[in-house]
């Protein structure tokens, strides 16, 4: 199983919600022969990811983020929501780590990046401000996965 994985998601109906499908497609090119790393683009996090969740190392969030500085990139920390699982049509990241730890005893480290968003409505493709930044976050959710990835090595060898 691959040791990072990288799910982006969103919906492809409405603008800038699908950037994380977007940029999960990008690094699906970079590392499509890489048996490290696997990527998946979905429209909403779903519990059938919790084993593809367990299995890895490291996983890569990433998703628009709804606020009011649109193109503004951010990356956190997620860590599993802790409390009773209930899987309703829509899951978080700490509650898909959650499902991870529950029904497969691990989770991995992981990382959300977004950009917050500016057109949210149906049949819009991607704002402006998001397409101008689209290199940025690129380059960032690259960088993470790279980072990632050393420091999965090094664990490995040790």
């Amino acid at each position: 199983m691959p040791k990072v994985l990288i799910i982006g998601y969103g919906s492809s109906l409405r603008g800038d919600d699908n950037i994380g499908c977007h940029v999960a497609q990008m690094l699906e090119q970079q590392y499509r022969d890489d048996p490290d790393v696997r990527v998946i683009g979905a429209h909403q996090l779903t519990p059938e990811m919790a084993e593809d969740v367990a299995g890895s190392e490291f996983v890569l969030f990433l998703d628009a983020a709804v606020g009011t500085d649109a193109g503004n990139i951010k990356q956190t920390t997620v860590t599993p929501r802790p409390g009773p699982l209930s899987f309703g049509h829509h899951m978080d990241p700490a509650l898909l780590l959650a499902a991870a730890m529950d029904l497969y005893g691990s989770v991995p480290r992981a990382q959300l990046l977004t950009i917050v968003g500016a057109a949210f409505e149906l049949g819009d493709g991607l704002s402006p401000v998001v397409v101008r930044q689209l290199p940025e976050l690129f380059e960032q959710a690259h960088a993470i996965v790279e980072s990632n990835r050393r420091s999965v090595a090094q664990l490995l060898r040790h």
